[in-house]
């Protein structure tokens, strides 16, 4: 499956300390596992939203192209986010988050 989104993921030390490495390591099995093609991933060190974390923003997505912001994405919710946002295209309301200013 092909897609052409973009993945930011915090591994900035309060997300790390949150889970993001094993957020990480989850989502990137899922996208082999599944087979999904063009989703480019970067890890930065902070996304400002410290509290919320692990946090991850994805853009490409929607008609706005304006980005989603997800907090709270912890390891045992990868699958959830592969094949419901990445797959279908449904967000994950209950993660969705508004980015703090």
């Amino acid at each position: 499956m092909s897609r052409s989104q973009h993945l930011f993921l915090c591994t900035g030390t309060t997300c790390t300390q949150e889970g993001a490495e094993d957020s990480l390591h989850r989502l990137l099995e899922r996208l082999d596992e599944k087979k999904i093609k063009g989703i480019r991933l970067t890890l930065c060190r902070c996304l400002g939203q410290c509290g919320e974390g692990p946090n991850l923003v994805i853009y490409g997505d929607g008609p706005d192209q304006s980005g989603t912001w997800y907090g709270h994405l912890a390891e045992e919710t990868i699958d959830d986010f592969v094949s419901q946002h990445l797959l279908k295209g449904e967000r994950l309301t209950h993660l969705v988050r508004t980015p703090n200013e």
